[in-house]
């Protein structure tokens, strides 16, 4: 006769577990949590020592033509100073916008991927499509410390270094409302080509090759089309360079789309706009066009992710 095995039994603690009664946020400070987060880790905040060099040595490299406008005006004073032209600034910090761009796109998308935390991120009350703009909204925000707050730099030390500082003051101040608009179309179309190219890539050296690819391929291929194929249907190849059409964007804001002459179609970008010929409002459009597809991308790109 076999002896019955003894029932399961159990016990049941009270362990003290209360529901949470507090406050709910909601969706929209879980996305304001989500953006803030993205802008630290752009900056490196909360991260490594690598991060924070490599970030904050960019942001260094673009305020060095506002340092040096700010130390010659120091030393020498003028009737109408101007060491750096507000029209040309971006395109003298160009490769460093681009290099900031291939460097962070990267570890703001790529890191969530690569460590599988996206589940978690859309278990909460974020939806995807949150997920996606707020990642641009974050890069586009921090690559404002690269374009516009030197640009302020720059015009503060351009008016240190004029004679009468207030008359200068005066009568350049149009200049701020045109750096700041050129500069924002700037950022959001970097932003947004910069997060789209990155949420494809799977491996970091992959997605800042891919970025640096984008706009420095792009520009001599698109170039070189223009100024050996005699065509002028060929003008429309301009704006499938991000570069030639942010170039664009800045001459046309701070009025100052050169005159064509028989050099301008083998010219610099530039140049080369001007040769095209295109009603002058265009290029802004055209920018804010390739910011709204990246986007577009984007968000379709993480509505698909698990």
């Amino acid at each position: 006769m076999t002896t019955p095995e003894p029932a399961p039994s159990g016990a049941i603690y009270d362990l003290g577990y209360q529901g949470y009664e507090g406050p709910r946020l909601g969706r929209l400070y879980a996305l304001w949590s989500l953006y803030l987060l993205s802008v630290r880790n752009a900056f490196g905040i909360g991260r490594g020592a690598l991060p924070k060099v490599l970030a904050f040595g960019l942001v260094a490299l673009a305020f060095i033509p506002a340092v040096v406008t700010l130390i010659v005006g120091a030393v020498i004073a003028a009737e109408d100073f101007e060491v750096f032209a507000p029209r040309d600034y971006y395109g003298i910090i160009q490769f460093i916008l681009v290099i900031f761009v291939a460097a962070i796109a990267s570890d703001l998308v790529g890191n969530d991927r690569r460590s599988r935390t996206l589940p978690l991120y859309f278990s909460r009350p974020i939806e995807r499509d949150d997920y996606a703009l707020a990642k641009i909204a974050a890069l586009s925000s921090s690559l404002l410390a690269l374009t516009v707050l030197p640009q302020l730099v720059m015009f503060a030390g351009n008016a240190v270094g004029a004679s009468s500082g207030l008359d200068w003051m005066r009568d350049n101040a149009d200049d701020i409302p045109r750096f700041v608009a050129s500069g924002l179309i700037l950022c959001v179309t970097f932003g947004a080509l910069g997060i789209l190219v990155a949420s494809y890539a799977e491996r970091r050296a992959f997605a800042m090759i891919s970025v640096i690819a984008i706009f420095f391929i792009s520009l001599p291929v698109v170039g070189t089309v223009i100024s050996e194929i005699d065509s002028d249907q060929v003008r429309w190849a301009l704006f499938l360079s991000p570069l030639h059409v942010i170039d664009g964007s800045t001459a046309y804001i701070f009025d100052a789309i050169p005159e064509v002459d028989e050099f301008s179609r083998r010219g610099d970008p530039i140049a080369q706009i001007a040769w095209a010929d295109f009603p002058s409002y265009v290029w802004p459009l055209a920018s804010l066009a390739w910011a709204a597809i990246a986007s577009a991308i984007v968000v379709r790109r993480f509505r698909g992710s698990v």
